[in-house]
């Protein structure tokens, strides 16, 4: 008896949370149905994908849009592309991440009268779209059979616009490659780790202004990541006279070493939907410090039980509880075990399976 097959859809299989989620599912899933992933762009895939998972990408690039008319040309073209792909291979049931990719997802799925569950990615009290996708995402998001965010926050956001039992709230699952990479026998080091991309969301010149209050005599505050703030960032360490002490690594493939050795992590984000890197911090044993911002961390993290929350953008009270951990191993130690054993609900296979009853629901 053949499977269902169903379809992830999102702009591109790049590096991103909304990427390794839809990877880490796709792959959980695969077992239970035949899987596609169709893609808007053709770019370089980051994350391991199942050999039996069928990739699709709806054209090479696109070009950003300088009018109105260019933009509706585009989407026009995704639309007409991910319809056709889906006749072609008889795709029984669509998902989508980010909101772009909702909105073209939904129309496609109304349109061939197939199920669609769409899947909110960010905090959308703090998401900033035009006024013509946040019109598109009015119209097209109460048509979705169901739609998935993270938190109850999120869900707070669509309650009035869609119907209850439409909304879902599913966590991201931990990827089982970062599981298998887990290494309680790796030599930790004095060193504060942030991970994301560098941009005024993640706020990482209030970690590094946090760091530089600090007395670190053998620590280090290094940063995985990529973005637009690089240049902002290193002139402020260069300022700060932290050179030596504060180190932005770029893009990490091999996130799991720095989550072994390092002792604390630093999460300095001013809005979130659910945040990865905090989850994947947590989930190695990391005693975790973050921003009590809308929304994720505090779902995550009891304060002063298994980590601690401080305000956004506030240095001072960020380098007072950095200088805690630093100087009690005790509480650090306590802290990174307690917070494995919260994120424990958050394995993929509890999360896949919370899917695959939705999935189930829908082609029923």
């Amino acid at each position: 008896m053949s499977k269902p097959k169903i379809a992830f859809v999102l702009p591109a299989l790049n590096m991103g949370g909304a990427q390794r989620v839809v990877s880490v599912l796709a792959n959980a899933l695969v077992r239970h149905y035949d899987v596609f992933i169709i893609t808007f762009t053709k770019t370089k895939r980051y994350y391991n994908l199942d050999e039996n998972i069928t990739l699709i990408n709806c054209v090479d690039k696109i070009d950003p849009s300088k009018s109105v008319f260019q933009a509706i040309k585009s989407n026009y073209i995704l639309i007409r592309r991910i319809h056709s792909i889906v006749k072609k291979h008889k795709i029984d049931l669509l998902i989508s991440f980010l909101t772009s990719a909702n909105i073209i997802t939904t129309l496609v799925a109304n349109f061939c009268h197939l199920p669609v569950i769409i899947s909110e990615r960010n905090n959308p009290y703090s998401q900033k779209i035009s006024k013509i996708w946040d019109l598109m995402r009015s119209f097209t998001y109460p048509r979705a059979n169901f739609v998935v965010v993270q938190t109850e926050t999120i869900k707070s956001f669509y309650s009035d616009k869609i119907k209850e039992d439409r909304l879902r709230i599913l966590p991201n699952p931990i990827s089982p490659e970062l599981t298998n990479k887990r290494n309680p026998n790796t030599k930790k080091e004095n060193l504060i780790l942030n991970a994301g991309r560098l941009t005024d969301q993640k706020a990482q010149d209030v970690l590094i202004k946090a760091f530089a209050r600090i007395e670190k005599a053998d620590w280090k505050l290094i940063i995985a990541g990529e973005g637009s703030n690089r240049e902002k960032y290193e002139k402020l360490i260069e300022e700060l006279g932290l050179g030596e002490k504060v180190l932005l690594l770029g893009r990490q493939k091999n996130i799991y070493a720095l989550y072994n050795k390092s002792r604390i992590f630093a999460f300095s984000s001013i809005y979130e939907g659910f945040p990865n890197a905090l989850i994947e911090a947590m989930h190695f044993g990391l005693a975790c410090v973050s921003t009590d911002c809308p929304t994720g961390p505090s779902e995550l993290i009891e304060d002063g039980k298994n980590g601690y929350l401080v305000p956004m953008n506030d240095d001072e009270a960020f380098a007072e509880k950095l200088s805690v951990l630093m100087n009690d191993s005790e509480e650090s130690e306590a802290f990174g075990k307690l917070a494995k054993k919260a994120v424990e609900k958050l394995e993929v296979n509890t999360v896949a399976e919370k899917w695959n009853q939705l999935i189930s629901n829908c082609l029923q």
